[in-house]
């Protein structure tokens, strides 16, 4: 299994669903002038519509390929006013240098939008249902290598 780094980021109250993304951006592309913020920018209405409806309560924003999986959930009501279980600590690097990619937990009436918007927008970002896990491995199946081997010649001395 790979590394998992995780953060708590407050949302409603202390701040709007806009406000929380922006938060979450600057967490996992810090550069604001970077391809990758752009690119996450892009994709503000479907992560606001998220955060919205509280599907990262439970159900992180999770990055990949870039460097260690970063699992990013938001908080919420009281706890997000008490900072309770709140970590919004920079990463050392960067999830979104590299090859990365991102998938937003959304509420299953949001889901088939959700991916219709962002399919329009990024091929890096893609929306599941809140209720789907995300798995600590590599996400995209490796393709298999066809090979053949020569008996013949492996088993010469």
């Amino acid at each position: 299994m790979s590394t998992v780094l995780a953060r708590r980021v407050a949302s409603t109250p202390v701040r709007t669903a806009t406000q929380t993304w922006t938060k979450v951006m600057g967490l996992i592309a810090p550069d604001p002038q970077s391809a990758a913020r752009k690119e996450l920018v892009l994709a503000s209405g479907v992560a606001c519509a998220s955060i919205g409806v509280e599907a990262a309560k439970d159900a992180a924003f999770v990055i990949w390929g870039g460097g260690p999986r970063v699992r990013i959930y938001n908080v919420f009501d009281e706890d997000a006013i008490t900072q309770d279980g709140v970590n919004e600590d920079a990463f050392s690097k960067s999830p979104t240098e590299g090859d990365w990619r991102l998938s937003i937990p959304c509420h299953p009436d949001d889901l088939a939008w959700s991916q219709k918007q962002l399919a329009s927008v990024s091929s890096r970002i893609t929306a599941r249902s809140m209720y789907e896990n995300v798995d600590d491995v590599t996400e995209e199946p490796k393709t298999a290598v066809a090979t053949s081997i020569n008996l013949g010649e492996f088993m010469k001395s």
